[in-house]
């Protein structure tokens, strides 16, 4: 054989093992992990379901294109800790965290991993972030507002009940990291009114009913949007009409429970918009780039039976505003 051909024969050899080791590497699947404080399943549609169709329209297919390993605490936030590090151990490229408590056993888990948040209060006051603008560290993500809205809350209330409470009721887990915030706004709202506010603690199912007992007496009731209170959503309602206290809450899903109205962002563009972030950082955008978002779309949530049983007429003001009304 003349030593063109051989060199030929071994150019030719060189190739076709190029292309076999490439063919042999398939590329690999990203991974994100999803940690929520809350029960699986429950009021998902609203949740993680829109965060998953929001990937799929960007491209990332579960169990195609990309893996998604889930941790829920089913109300109970100590249990959040070791989630958190069950997660990190899988060093998944993301991790989308629902709230402020999971954002912060994350936060204590990991340093280098990518994290976004989905509905925090107050991510600074938190010490998630640096600043709005400009995060730093490995965390961004979407709050629940540009500000805590118990003073708008307080009005819409009062306007429900055609005349201001005066002796409020404010019930809180004190196992969720958003609780002394919101604690402070809702103190400050109902102080600037003249009116008096009692905090009731709940962070264990059992001890509903005994909440409820301390609750006796209040012309109103504030109920903040917290992972153990939306597994107990029908329950709070069922308690909250027993007593004959108006209630008003922070997120939709108490309305549909059967609670009575509800005002706060609309938490469903929260997961569309996380989904956009977790879609950023997979392409190789660093968090500490991306400017936390801040939410822009507020609803108002009313539930006619509720306020019927409590013997309330909505008023013709707040149906006009409504952004849905429960029949």
């Amino acid at each position: 054989m003349r030593r063109r051909d051989l060199l030929t024969t071994a150019v030719g050899l060189t190739c076709f093992a190029v292309l076999d080791r490439s063919e042999a590497q398939p590329v690999r699947r990203k991974r994100l992990g999803y940690l929520s404080g809350g029960k699986q399943g429950l009021w998902s549609k609203y949740t993680i379901d829109i965060l998953k169709a929001s990937l799929r329209d960007l491209g990332w297919h579960e169990n195609g294109t990309i893996e998604i390993d889930e941790r829920w605490a089913d109300g109970d936030a100590s249990r959040l800790t070791d989630l958190a590090r069950e997660l990190v151990q899988l060093q998944p490229d993301v991790i989308a965290a629902t709230g402020t408590s999971e954002s912060k056993a994350l936060q204590a888990a990991t340093q280098d991993i990518p994290v976004v948040f989905l509905q925090v209060a107050d991510p600074i006051s938190s010490g998630l972030i640096a600043s709005i603008s400009r995060p730093g560290g490995n965390i961004t993500g979407l709050m629940q507002g540009p500000q805590i809205l118990w003073s708008k809350r307080l009005g819409l209330l009062t306007e429900m009940m055609g005349r201001p409470p005066r002796h409020l009721a404010w019930l809180g887990n004190p196992g969720n990291s958003g609780t002394a915030s919101n604690w402070a706004d809702a103190k400050d709202a109902v102080a600037r009114v003249g009116a008096d506010l009692i905090g009731i603690e709940l962070s264990r199912a059992e001890d509903l009913q005994r909440a409820f007992n301390d609750i006796k007496g209040a012309d109103g009731l504030f109920v903040q949007w917290d992972f153990l209170f939306s597994i107990l959503s029908s329950q709070i309602a069922q308690l909250a009409a027993q007593q004959g206290v108006p209630a008003i809450y922070e997120n939709r899903a108490q309305v549909l429970a059967g609670g009575l109205m509800s005002y706060g962002g609309d938490l469903r563009e929260n997961f569309r918009q996380g989904a956009v972030y977790v879609d950023r950082v997979l392409k190789g955008a660093r968090p500490a780039d991306l400017p936390v978002i801040q939410a822009s779309r507020f609803e108002l949530v009313v539930n006619k039976g509720a306020a019927t049983a409590l013997g309330l007429t909505l008023p013709d003001s707040l149906l006009a505003r409504a952004d849905e009304v429960i029949e």
